[in-house]
């Protein structure tokens, strides 16, 4: 990995600053979500606060892939890092829920704009041909930087009071900022046009189902994401409550899956062709349903682990892969709209699947909720699998992206 930074300036700056800034969203999450348990707050709304920094993410999809694809990439970076400041900062003072949930939508509306934009620059970054080993270094390295995040944030939130974190959050996003107006290499809008000489653009989510491979496949990861985020709402009552282990276990859990989520990304950059890709991403799919439909069967705490570090390879594997080929596929003129719609369509998915995980577990105990949702995503896993062996998703992509 460390090769793939030797004398590219802008990729250092770029992953660094969005490390940075992960790991301040992470102090801040927590932060926030203490302040509001200390208040008193219901459970729905401390779900409100963490749907919030999701859901607008399926609002602002078209405008921000439109966006990434028709400016400079380095102005939408620095502007919509500004909004990101000032909509933090009122946070380390108000107190009120309505204020803070909104105005955590409107950070969640200017990262669905600057992740669209981060991404689609990454392939001017490094080449064509380094994509995927940059992809893994970007994502294995971003989940570094949230390890001890939660930690920090509840550390910081108990000596100082939340608004010290949420202002180390404000400090990384002019951190991000910064990074973003560092950067030489642009994105510019003007070659894209005089590229196709049309300015008709094809929305995102278009693009996306006219490739004959990728389509199914997103569509049967984002359904695994929908299946198997309901674990994330049960996980602690399985450790504690039914495993009867100690709230050390539940954190080594969560810990292990992300140690198992490096190591996936890191050894998805070695897989350089598109077809192992895209056998990388199911069967990164497949071992993460088996480890989580083994939970259900777990004699005892420590078996967690092991599992754990194995899902979150699969984990790692499945999401660099898919990233990559994300990425590959679609024609350089449209990856904001692409990239906008995918997160767009991801986030949804998780955050339905929080809400759903805690409709489940009021009628299914925690090993039942682990089993349907490992055997239900291994069923999709193996159903894309069947369809990719047999040649159904045929490697047909749109050719052109500007065309209505």
């Amino acid at each position: 990995m460390l090769k793939m930074f030797k004398g590219r300036r802008d990729l250092v700056i770029s992953i660094s600053g969005r490390m940075v800034s992960a790991f301040g969203d992470g102090v801040a999450l927590v932060a926030l979500t203490l302040r509001f348990q200390a208040e008193g707050a219901h459970p729905y709304e401390v779900g409100l606060l963490l749907a919030a920094g999701v859901l607008p993410l399926l609002g602002t999809a078209r405008f921000a892939g439109r966006l990434a694809d028709t400016h400079d990439s380095r102005q939408i970076l620095v502007w919509a890092g500004l909004a990101e400041v000032a909509a933090t900062v009122p946070l380390i003072f108000l107190s009120q829920v309505i204020t803070i949930v909104l105005l955590v939508a409107v950070l969640g509306a200017a990262s669905s704009v600057t992740s669209a934009t981060w991404a689609a620059l990454l392939p001017r970054l490094v080449g064509e041909e380094h994509v995927a080993k940059a992809v893994s270094a970007q994502q294995s390295l971003g989940v570094l930087a949230v390890v001890g995040a939660p930690a920090i944030g509840g550390l910081l939130a108990g000596i100082f009071g939340s608004g010290v974190p949420v202002a180390l959050d404000a400090v990384s996003y002019l951190v991000l900022t910064l990074a973003a107006a560092l950067i030489r290499t642009r994105r510019i809008p003007e070659r894209v046009a005089e590229q196709t000489g049309s300015n008709r653009l094809q929305g995102g989510l278009s693009i996306l189902r006219a490739d004959r491979l990728l389509a199914p496949l997103f569509a049967g990861v984002a359904l695994v994401v929908l299946l198997v985020g309901m674990v994330d709402v049960v996980l602690v009552f399985l450790v504690r409550d039914t495993l009867h282990a100690s709230a050390s276990w539940y954190g080594l859990a969560m810990a292990s899956w992300i140690a198992g989520m490096v190591a996936g990304s890191v050894g998805a950059g070695r897989v350089g062709t598109e077809s192992g890709q895209v056998w990388a991403t199911i069967a990164g799919m497949a071992l993460l349903c088996v480890c989580l439909a083994s939970f259900a069967a777990a004699p005892v705490v420590w078996i967690l682990i092991p599992l754990s570090i194995l899902g979150g390879a699969g984990n790692g594997y499945a999401g660099t892969c898919l990233s990559t080929l994300l990425l590959l596929r679609t024609p350089e003129q449209a990856r904001g709209r692409v990239s906008a719609v995918a997160n767009a369509v991801l986030g949804g998915a998780q955050g339905t699947s929080l809400l759903l995980g805690g409709v489940v577990a009021l009628a299914l105990s925690p090993r039942e909720v682990y089993a349907l949702a490992g055997l239900l995503g291994l069923g999709t896993a193996l159903v894309l699998a069947l369809g990719t062996a047999s040649g159904v998703f045929r490697p047909g992509r749109a050719a052109d992206a500007h065309a209505s």
